[in-house]
């Protein structure tokens, strides 16, 4: 149990969404009921699945009188959180996905940073671990994840400022508000009026990147985002039939995403986003250093070869307009370390292309900085390429 008297008696409402999760459901349920913070409500959201989900879920809200089960018709992703925060008339609440598993404080933890800071939103780290149904959860391993939470990008916890406000906002925050934080929904605690406040929804009409939508505008709306720095959450990776797999079908939802997400930041009225009056002229140059850095990892990790041929010609070709890469200098998207290496890499990878004609000019005038691209290095600095793939480094930050 919390350990502030303010939190003693606070509600908080889970959301957790669930399709096709027999073989995980059970676990990430039983962590909840694990919580030593106890008052919480959690709405399952079990949307069309066609194994036991619905059963497991039916099973937790007969014996446990916290959880209730709701089913809907395989709505999709985003409709089933919509779904869920229709339900919610907790203080805070929580958007969790049915496959991860949440460490016993977790609850305590978000709601004494919430109430202490009067934050409206509060973001914790967390490790993962690849879906194996059949090691039991001390036969894992649990990798940390760094760039889920970059801490170069947030102000020094150990500050005069950070002690007196331990709380940023996109107006104050030293790094780039894009960067710290991930475009994901289940790490965050919400403080409820203010998502009320602003409306936020899940777009429905998207196959993927709601979720980054979603969190981008709550963390640019926000005026105190508190940070919890410890791993809270084992998240589950590698499992067939996750959201994620449907980039495959739609692999150019994420430029709409984009889209979408630039026109929030240039239409922001006067008075939103911690009272700045020019939301875009300050955020413009982090946003699009996120969204390039966003795209190139969205082509690298394509499945399909012929597809991700296609946005490889596409970047070439000066498609993703929005990027505005020919109309600033190569040093202005060098926010993350590693870009300019990605970007020639994947030009250069394409016999079919000439790498030197594309939006950013010549690949040997590029600011490569410590991370040159293959085609690039010297004998040294392949060396030094071929060192970071064998530790396969999640993060250059």
């Amino acid at each position: 149990m919390s350990k502030n008297n303010n939190t003693q008696n606070v509600t908080v409402d889970l959301v957790i969404t669930a399709h096709d999760m027999q073989d995980c459901l059970d676990e990430c349920l039983a962590s909840l009921t694990n919580q030593t913070y106890g008052h919480f409500r959690g709405y399952i959201i079990e949307d069309g699945s066609l194994d036991d989900t619905a059963a497991i879920a039916q099973r937790f809200a007969q014996t446990d009188e916290r959880f209730s089960l709701f089913q809907t018709p395989g709505i999709g992703a985003a409709a089933a959180r919509n779904f869920g925060m229709d339900k919610v008339d907790a203080p805070y609440f929580m958007l969790l996905d049915g496959d991860d598993i949440f460490h016993p404080t977790m609850l305590e933890q978000l709601v004494d940073a919430a109430v202490s800071t009067e934050a409206d939103l509060v973001v914790c780290d967390m490790v993962q671990f690849v879906h194996d149904p059949t090691r039991a959860h001390e036969q894992r391993t649990y990798v940390a994840a760094p760039w889920s939470l970059k801490k170069s990008q947030l102000p020094d916890p150990s500050s005069a400022d950070w002690k007196v406000h331990p709380w940023v906002n996109w107006h104050t925050i030293p790094g780039n508000l894009f960067a710290a934080f991930m475009g994901w929904p289940w790490d965050k605690l919400y403080r409820s009026a203010f998502i009320r406040k602003h409306d936020l929804r899940f777009p429905e009409d998207l196959s993927n990147s709601e979720d980054m939508l979603f969190t981008y505008e709550a963390l640019v709306l926000a005026d105190r985002i508190a940070v919890v720095d410890d791993a809270l959450i084992d998240h589950r990776i590698e499992r067939t039939g996750s959201v994620s797999s449907s980039r495959a079908r739609e692999p150019l939802a994420f430029y709409e995403g984009l889209k979408r997400m630039r026109d929030f930041l240039q239409t922001l009225p006067s008075g939103e986003g911690n009272g700045a009056q020019n939301a875009w002229g300050a955020l413009r140059q982090p946003f699009l250093n996120w969204a390039f850095d966003w795209t190139l990892w969205n082509i690298e990790t394509l499945a399909d070869p012929a597809v991700q041929a296609q946005l490889i010609k596409m970047l070439h070709d000066d498609q993703f307009a929005l990027l505005e890469l020919r109309a600033h200098n190569p040093a202005y998207f060098t926010g993350y370390p590693r870009t300019m290496a990605r970007y020639a890499s994947l030009l250069d990878d394409q016999p079919d292309l000439d790498a030197n004609t594309g939006p950013l000019g010549a690949l040997d005038q590029l600011p490569y900085g410590s991370f040159k691209p293959w085609c690039q290095a010297n004998i040294v600095e392949k060396l030094a390429i071929k060192r970071r793939m064998r530790k396969n480094k999640p993060s250059e930050w």
